[in-house]
């Protein structure tokens, strides 16, 4: 599947596990959109739900 394809997507569901995740999964989310980072494009879809364990939302700080 193509990122076009993915773009096009009404609803965009991402599950997400692993803290081998955590950073490519922080720096598509929240880096710049880039074509280094192909999944960054999903920060400009306006329908994503994101599912991760704690571990691969490691990358972001906790209070």
């Amino acid at each position: 599947m193509g990122i076009g394809t993915i773009i096009r997507a009404k609803k965009i569901l991402l599950m997400v596990s692993g803290e081998d995740k955590a950073e490519i999964l922080y720096n598509a989310l929240c880096g710049p959109v880039t074509p280094k980072v192909p999944a960054s494009i999903l920060q400009l879809h306006p329908d994503v739900i994101i599912v991760a364990d704690e571990a691969a939302l490691s990358k972001w700080e906790t209070n």
